[in-house]
């Protein structure tokens, strides 16, 4: 036990905290740190069963306790206990599920009020956790009235030869749990509770379940129980049938989600993209849990993203939840959202297009949309002929260049510009300007490697410039060299895992199959030059001061990743 003790003084020292507090019993302490008053604790030399025995305005729980048998578990268990015992005034004899409520007011551990604490739970032989909280002058260690179980405000204190006695002013209410109370949310939440089943199924618990009967045809017709089974959360360590979980979740009626996938669709269409509403679906229920117990301050004020189970991004400035109606379950609390603004990142994946389209342009489009200066056109070509590292599961992808060489009458002093209005390949083999929504981006770019030459990209719109990279060399590492990129987290396309892939097709280059290419600016901010939240045009500015004495430059791709990344 000296050894506990000291690990426990060791974890105080160290400065590592706990999202919640799982009570002992009072032997784990070395000492109290709550104080409280004398008066306020009634000291007594009898058994907590004789003392109810005692008490003329006990009789509803003494009975209660007695003919779920509670005396004579204590009497075999033989140790401390804690009781949470409503006088006959509060007193309701419960109807349905007789012994889960007897339960909910014993405990195994017998925990003095010294050692409570704001925000510690109570395990209770029905097996959940009664929540304790302080008020301020609880902290102080004025007890009566200030110290809570659950719903339950303590009115007297007893400490007796086996425990002790809480005396308080109504039953328990023992919430459910996250999982219970997702299956039974109602029809206005059952997108949200669909997504919620779709990731997982129920077995069903023969052991726990009580035949009826006999059917028709001979089999056993059972009162089934269901257990609810789900490694899409518990590969999370996120099981919503344990007591031991303190969790967040956000809830989403069907209003909500429709409401904010009809924005999405509306703002999509504005920037000529398309998403589908599985994977907008999906976001949904990855940032909809967390493990830790979120206060409402911290739904509505933190200043960093909230970060889900499944490493989703809850911004608190751009959402609105009802903070005010939170509902406290036995594992957790849930808040409904009022309104959802789905992320900029999560309405695109990345926005990447080539160069060599330059090939599909007409001439006035080739002049309006690649400015040169001291840059020759000479060729597109394909480097690297199309391939795919898993064939049948993923296209085909080229790694094409388009070719400028540096004219006969310049020097390598001068250097050369290209103003690029980034384009997209139409169906019909056209081109046309690929605007940019507004928001935050990450742009990369990918050259061919050993060009050795030093460029710097500025990005602009209505000819304003919005950013510039760092002078960087297209030289020898293989950064920028295709599709390359390795230095880039999140580089591939959706859906894209690298090393599944490697796996299963056994194909080496399964790394550098159609990534974002070498970084350039790591973060840049497209505004809202229209006003209206529409895509605009922009002007990637690739510049170089000098030739280097190399008489080509080769162009593959660009590529914008919103930001942040994780969706």
């Amino acid at each position: 036990m000296k050894t506990m003790k000291n690990f426990i003084i060791l974890l105080l020292t160290a400065g590592l905290t706990f999202a919640c507090s799982e009570l002992k019993n009072d032997e784990h302490y070395d000492s109290a740190d709550t104080p409280i008053t004398n008066a306020e604790l009634k000291i007594v030399k009898e058994t907590s069963e004789a003392y109810v025995a005692s008490r003329s305005d006990m009789t509803g729980m003494k009975e209660l306790f007695a003919s779920e048998g509670v005396f004579d578990e204590l009497h075999q268990k033989g140790q401390l206990s804690t009781m949470l015992i409503v006088t006959d005034d509060h007193f309701t004899m419960p109807t349905e599920d007789v012994r889960f409520v007897t339960r909910s007011h014993v405990s195994d551990m017998s925990v003095s009020p010294a050692n409570l604490h704001d925000g510690d739970r109570l395990m209770m032989w029905h097996g959940k956790y009664v929540n304790v909280s302080l008020d301020e002058q609880g902290q102080e260690g004025n007890i009566i009235d200030h110290l809570m179980f659950n719903n339950a405000h303590v009115k007297e204190v007893i400490k007796t030869s086996n425990g002790y006695i809480y005396v308080i002013d109504e039953m328990i209410n023992t919430p459910t749990s996250l999982r219970d109370y997702i299956d039974n949310l109602g029809d206005d939440y059952s997108i949200f509770k669909e997504l919620v089943n779709a990731s997982g199924g129920k077995v069903f618990d023969r052991a726990n379940s009580k035949a009826i009967g006999i059917n028709d045809e001979g089999n056993t017709v059972y009162d089934s129980v269901f257990i609810y089974t789900n490694t899409f959360f518990e590969n999370q360590g996120f099981d919503m049938n344990s007591e031991s979980l303190t969790a967040t979740m956000l809830l989403f009626s069907n209003d909500v989600i429709n409401n904010a996938l009809a924005d999405a669709h509306e703002r999509l269409n504005k920037w000529g993209l398309e998403r589908k509403d599985s994977l907008m679906k999906d976001w949904i229920l990855k940032v909809a849990f967390f493990k830790k117990q979120f206060t409402a301050e911290e739904l509505t004020n933190s200043e960093e993203p909230l970060t889900s189970i499944f490493s989703k991004d809850w911004d608190t400035q751009e959402q609105q939840v009802d903070v005010a109606n939170a509902e406290t379950l036995s594992n957790g609390i849930v808040y409904k959202v009022n309104k959802l603004t789905l992320p900029h990142n999560v309405l695109i994946y990345r926005l990447k297009d080539e160069f060599y389209y330059y090939e599909n342009c007409t001439d006035e489009q080739k002049a309006a949309y690649f400015k040169t200066t001291n840059l020759n056109f000479k060729s597109c070509d394909t480097e690297v002929a199309a391939w795919t590292p898993l064939s049948g599961v993923w296209p085909l992808h080229e790694n094409r260049v388009l070719r400028f060489d540096k004219p006969s009458e310049v020097s390598d002093e001068d250097g050369w510009t290209l103003d690029f209005t980034p384009i997209k390949r139409n169906d019909d083999g056209t081109v046309s300007p690929f605007l940019i929504p507004p928001g935050s981006y990450r742009l990369a770019m990918g050259s061919v490697q050993n060009q050795n030459l030093d460029v710097t990209v500025a990005v602009l719109v209505n000819g304003q410039e919005v950013a510039k990279s760092n002078v960087i060399t297209w030289g020898t590492t293989t950064a920028y060299h295709y599709d390359r990129g390795t230095t880039l987290p999140y580089r591939h396309p959706e859906g894209y895992n690298s090393t599944l892939v490697r796996e299963i097709g056994g194909n080496s280059r399964a790394d550098n199959y159609d990534t974002d290419g070498g970084l350039m600016i790591d973060e840049l901010s497209i505004p809202d030059a229209n006003g209206d939240g529409s895509a605009v045009n922009v002007v990637f500015r690739i510049n170089c001061n000098n030739w280097n004495t190399k008489t080509n430059v080769k162009l593959n791709h660009w590529c914008l990743r919103p930001i942040p990344f994780n969706r």
